[in-house]
């Protein structure tokens, strides 16, 4: 009870340190990047080593395999988004779920950033070269495919827009562009800023069940494009929620609803 108590009051009380820019610019991408941490770009072969039990913890004999995931900021007509995809239905795991596009790496991939730009390539079509990469979070381990995933965050557009002022809005990115790969991509989902903190999409939630990592799922169906008929609850949430909800709460966009204490559910 005290828990309910305390996120209704949290909902009365928000106040984000810094609102979500309406449209990104020169000078807001230069804060952004200013405020996360520096890509890994080691080769594949000096990564760190992997904690101990993570194969029994993912019930898999295998070894985890490293991955690449881009967090593609992007004006959308006009607004700030950041970009994300609904996985095809046919995929092994985490079928028809919310992601960020991205994926495992390959020995030919000179680090994870190349990575994930590789595969935002295979995925939705968008360049390399439309993306400029900001920065990146600290990683995490998705255990449904026993990966260590590398979340970069990028700035993505169609065309650099060369010589704007720093205020100015950067050319969006022309969505007719994107190409779906169709056996892992069933549709774009462009995210405004705006749904950050738009409480009507909002639920709480813990990663893996961890009191002390809240965020807020986001309810999204109504934003894919195309608009997904078998899809009537759909949310962001899992690792690519996690994500998201790091990278704004990292900014000051958005707050997380309070950590919970086992004491918390005492009346």
């Amino acid at each position: 009870m005290r828990r309910l108590a305390a996120i209704a009051a949290q909902r009365r009380a928000y106040s984000a340190t810094a609102a979500p820019p309406r449209v990104f610019t020169r000078a807001s991408l230069a804060s952004i990047a200013a405020a996360l941490d520096a890509p890994n770009r080691l080769p594949l072969s000096a990564l760190p080593p992997h904690p101990a039990g993570l194969q029994t913890a993912a019930k898999t004999p295998r070894p985890p395999r490293e991955a690449g995931v881009l967090l593609p900021l992007c004006n959308v007509r006009g607004e700030a988004h950041v970009l994300m995809e609904i996985r095809a239905a046919g995929l092994r795991t985490h079928a028809s779920e919310a992601s960020f596009p991205g994926g495992k790496a390959e020995e030919t991939d000179a680090d994870l950033v190349a990575a994930a730009l590789r595969e935002t390539h295979e995925e939705l079509a968008l360049p390399p070269e439309h993306v400029r990469v900001l920065g990146a979070l600290r990683e995490e381990y998705s255990l449904g495919n026993l990966s260590r995933v590398w979340p970069v965050v990028g700035f993505a557009a169609s065309h650099t827009g060369e010589g704007l002022a720093d205020d100015a809005p950067l050319p969006d990115l022309d969505l007719a562009t994107l190409v779906p790969e169709p056996g892992e991509v069933a549709a774009i989902l462009p995210l405004p800023l705006a749904a950050l903190n738009d409480r009507r999409r909002h639920a709480p939630h813990y990663f893996r069940l961890d009191g002390h990592k809240p965020y807020w799922k986001i309810r999204c169906e109504d934003l894919c494009e195309p608009r997904l008929d078998d899809q009537e609850h759909l949310e962001i949430w899992g690792l690519s929620g996690w994500f998201l909800s790091r990278l704004a709460t990292r900014l000051g966009w958005t707050d997380t609803p309070p950590v919970y204490h086992a004491d918390d559910d005492s009346v």
